[in-house]
């Protein structure tokens, strides 16, 4: 019987093809997974009510389903969090969704990162527009790259999916970023499951007022992260320019 041959004993060639099959599973599954699971998913996040009622169906399957949702949702970046955040709050509760979505967003977090160091940039192109990603390179060199990662985290409405793919390529040690993009992503979750769990006690006064506020803050937080990025991206254009003078 032959041996197998271990990963480092292929040839460059063979590697290639095999990296470039993988990423070829990976892309097709994800794609299966958004169209058998993530459009049915948003579809009942968008009715609490039935989302509720199916959840509680499944007992304490349930609250395992909640967390591959949300492990699902940072892994197939295309399908939003925050209608299945508020749908936790409206079924589980505040306190208890706003922990199951930052347990599944951390597992999603960290699969993320483990790809994306895997996979490289191709992985990264295959979810998210070129201009999108080249937005984010000024995080490779900026020497506060680390509090600026917590900064963007934190922010409601930066899109954090995207960031958390960008991470993989930069040179941040694994331990810091699995801390960032689990932990500071609580600000943002608890505005969303706040508002659902006011609604499921049947607070309808309050979880308006509270998701009027979470919509504010969105809007806040997409004008700072502009800010930054534009700011960022001058100073990178700025010292090109130096360079070439």
């Amino acid at each position: 019987m032959k041996e197998k041959k271990k990963w480092n004993e292929l040839s460059n060639k063979s590697q290639k093809a095999l990296s470039l099959a993988a990423f070829l599973i990976f892309i097709l599954f994800s794609v299966f997974l958004f169209i058998v699971v993530g459009i049915p998913m948003v579809k009942h996040a968008k009715n609490p009510e039935v989302f509720r009622t199916w959840i509680e169906g499944m007992g304490i399957w349930g609250k395992l389903a909640y967390i591959g949702m949300n492990i699902l949702q940072v892994l197939v970046a295309v399908i939003p969090g925050g209608p299945l955040e508020i749908a936790g709050g409206y079924a589980f509760g505040h306190f208890t969704a706003m922990v199951l979505c930052v347990i599944g967003m951390g597992i999603g977090s960290i699969l993320v990162f483990l790809l994306v160091r895997f996979f490289g940039y191709r992985l990264v192109e295959a979810f998210f527009p070129v201009e999108k990603i080249n937005e984010l390179k000024f995080l490779k060199s900026s020497k506060s790259r680390d509090m600026l990662l917590l900064v963007l985290f934190l922010i409601p409405g930066t899109p954090k999916d995207l960031i958390a793919y960008f991470c993989g390529l930069t040179e941040i040690k694994f331990s810091t970023f699995v801390l960032i993009a689990t932990f500071a992503r609580i600000p943002g979750i608890w505005g969303s499951t706040l508002s659902g769990g006011a609604m499921g006690e049947k607070s309808y006064i309050s979880a308006l007022i509270i998701l009027c506020l979470v919509l504010l803050c969105t809007l806040i937080g997409v004008i700072v992260y502009s800010f930054i990025v534009k700011k960022h991206g001058k100073k990178k254009s700025d010292s090109a320019s130096k360079e070439c003078n």
